[in-house]
């Protein structure tokens, strides 16, 4: 018996061993940003790496902060993500409802044919997407990142795998006690579906926040670039030369954008576990 449990603890030891240095391996590429985004340039540009600034500066942040409108892009892609999160609980939850607590002739090629967008790119329906913008006259405006977002069918799928297995007695309980599919949302769903709507809204949060094509196609100007955009005008000012790159800036706006999203993960972080686990659970 205690050769066994000596056994287990070895084991167990040797389990956390490799988990640590699994860790570790994906840890590194923040570790690195972290680091770099506070060295000075003479320490980015040596042959012999240091994980750890000998003359930690805080330079990069401050040129960040001084030398482009780093607040009006992240203010604009708050908005855009603040909107999408918003508009979500229309565009997202209602339909996801809808279709799984009625019965009517089509449902299921309605709901095989939202299933079906979520294998067609971006990318294929752009233009489409950009001429209807573009005829609305929302080219270069919050509006014109927004609109398009709202049409996303992934989160109204992971809504509506959620309330279909919700059982059916609590509906029918609902509309026994004089309530209406409505008020079955508002009052026995929404406060079921916690974990679902944490995995929702950092869907949401992220596919907006990390948006870069779209708005790299509809907005032209500061005061409408998102985040991921300016990044990239940043990226493309300086000369290809490598020695030229300002690494350390970058680095520091990397920093700063990837912040909102480790927030808003840390936040919800209990939630989407809930949803995760109850993802396994049958019965």
């Amino acid at each position: 018996m205690r050769f066994k449990k000596n056994r287990e603890r070895l084991q167990n030891l040797i389990l956390y061993i490799v988990l640590v240095l699994v860790a570790l391996v994906f840890l590194s590429p923040l570790v690195w940003v972290v680091s770099t985004s506070f060295k000075p340039m003479n320490e980015i540009f040596t042959r012999v790496v240091h994980w750890i600034p000998k003359a930690p500066i805080l330079d990069h942040y401050v040129q960040a902060m001084t030398d482009y409108p780093l607040g009006t892009w992240m203010k604009n892609s708050f908005v855009v993500a603040g909107v999408n999160i918003l508009f979500a609980f229309v565009f997202f939850v209602m339909p996801a409802f809808a279709l799984a607590v009625s019965d009517f002739r089509g449902k299921t090629i309605l709901v095989f044919l939202m299933m079906s967008t979520l294998m067609i790119p971006r990318e294929l329906s752009a233009i489409f997407s950009y001429k209807i913008v573009a005829k609305m006259g929302l080219l270069d405006t919050t509006s014109a990142v927004v609109l398009p977002q709202l049409a996303e069918s992934i989160c109204v799928f992971l809504m509506y795998n959620f309330f279909k297995n919700v059982p059916r007695e609590y509906l029918e309980s609902c509309e026994l006690d004089g309530g209406n599919k409505l008020v079955a949302l508002l009052k026995i769903y929404l406060p079921l579906s916690g974990p679902s709507i944490a995995v929702m809204i950092i869907l949401t949060f992220v596919n907006s926040w990390n948006n870069f094509f779209w708005p790299l196609l509809v907005t032209f100007t500061e005061k409408s670039r998102t985040l991921p955009v300016g990044l990239a005008t940043i990226m493309t000012s300086y000369s290809e030369s490598s020695a030229a790159r300002q690494y350390g800036l970058l680095m520091a706006i990397s920093l700063l954008a990837s912040l909102p999203t480790m927030a808003v993960f840390l936040l919800l972080q209990r939630q989407f576990i809930e949803s995760v686990a109850a993802s396994g659970v049958k019965g």
